[in-house]
């Protein structure tokens, strides 16, 4: 049986593609264009193929922001896909402030600089595009997922992540109970930013008191329950996007709010942990 021990990475450098080992799932940075395009040859195939929209011609789903973005990608090297080469069967994207030269994916949909203004001392870190391949979508897979964001982050001093969960689809009221959820226990005002005016969407559709948690954690996609379960927050708006069929929910998590166990499970990877800053968002272990 592979070993599932963490790999620390304390003696690789900064630069290094290498971020993370969990079993026969390697965490690293795309440094090809090999790599690069087989990380948006999966992201096709789950955000467009899956969903039935038109397909590339190219067989890939990339746009103008991907090439000021380190591209972090997960492979399986228990397998081998075409080529001999190990499956990219994980992906997501990062934009750092200071690559962010056409500004970031999300303020399309929510303005984000009075968020910038209030929090100035941060680093926000832009993550996004995050997808599994279908035999993937485990815990594991995810798992191996965080401990790369962990390892970046700290090789870049980044306070906090912030991107968009989508819910699928465009209408709201199929997605109610979790939406009103979201916006009655994860909301936060200094951790929001507001949905813009052309596609915004109100989140507050069902009262407190009849909001089913145990369902509306169950209809949230898994990356987002993981984002919970680290103190994350939410904006109050949520925004309709007509290109992907979504409804995109404005998750920020700040890493120092993340529970004490999580962060030294973590912390071991590179030997640093962070401040711890605030507290994050209660939620009862056996509901996530």
């Amino acid at each position: 049986m592979a070993s599932t021990a963490p790999c620390h990475t304390k003696a690789f450098p900064d630069d290094a593609p290498f971020l993370a080992r969990m079993g026969s799932l390697e965490v690293r940075l795309a440094t090809s264009d090999e790599e690069k395009r087989a990380a948006w040859a999966l992201r096709h195939r789950v955000f467009v193929a899956e969903r039935g929209l038109a397909l590339h011609p190219a067989g890939l789903e990339t746009d103008r922001f991907d090439p000021f973005c380190d591209h972090v990608i997960v492979r399986d090297l228990a397998h081998r896909g075409p080529g001999g080469l190990p499956p990219v069967v994980g992906t997501y994207r990062a934009l750092r402030p200071e690559k962010a030269v056409e500004g970031f994916y999300a303020d399309a949909e929510f303005d984000l600089a009075p968020l910038f203004a209030r929090h100035g001392g941060l680093r926000f870190c832009e993550v996004g595009r995050s997808c599994v391949a279908r035999p993937h979508r485990t815990k594991r897979t995810l798992e191996a997922l965080w401990r790369g964001l962990f390892v970046y982050a700290r090789r870049h001093g980044i306070d906090v992540y912030f991107g968009a969960a989508s819910f699928p689809g465009t209408d709201p009221a199929p997605h109610a109970m979790a939406l009103s959820w979201l916006c009655h226990n994860a909301a936060h005002p200094h951790w929001s930013a507001p949905a813009r005016p052309a596609g915004a969407v109100a989140m507050d559709r069902i009262a407190p008191a009849a909001i089913d948690a145990r369902a509306a954690l169950r209809d949230m996609p898994p990356l987002l329950r993981g984002y919970l379960r680290i103190g994350a927050h939410v904006g109050r708006t949520a925004y309709i996007d007509p290109v992907f069929s979504t409804i995109d929910v404005l998750v920020l998590a700040p890493l120092a709010n993340a529970p004490i166990l999580w962060r030294r499970r973590f912390e071991t990877l590179t030997g640093e942990g962070f401040d711890n800053r605030g507290a994050p968002v209660g939620i009862a272990p056996d509901m996530l």
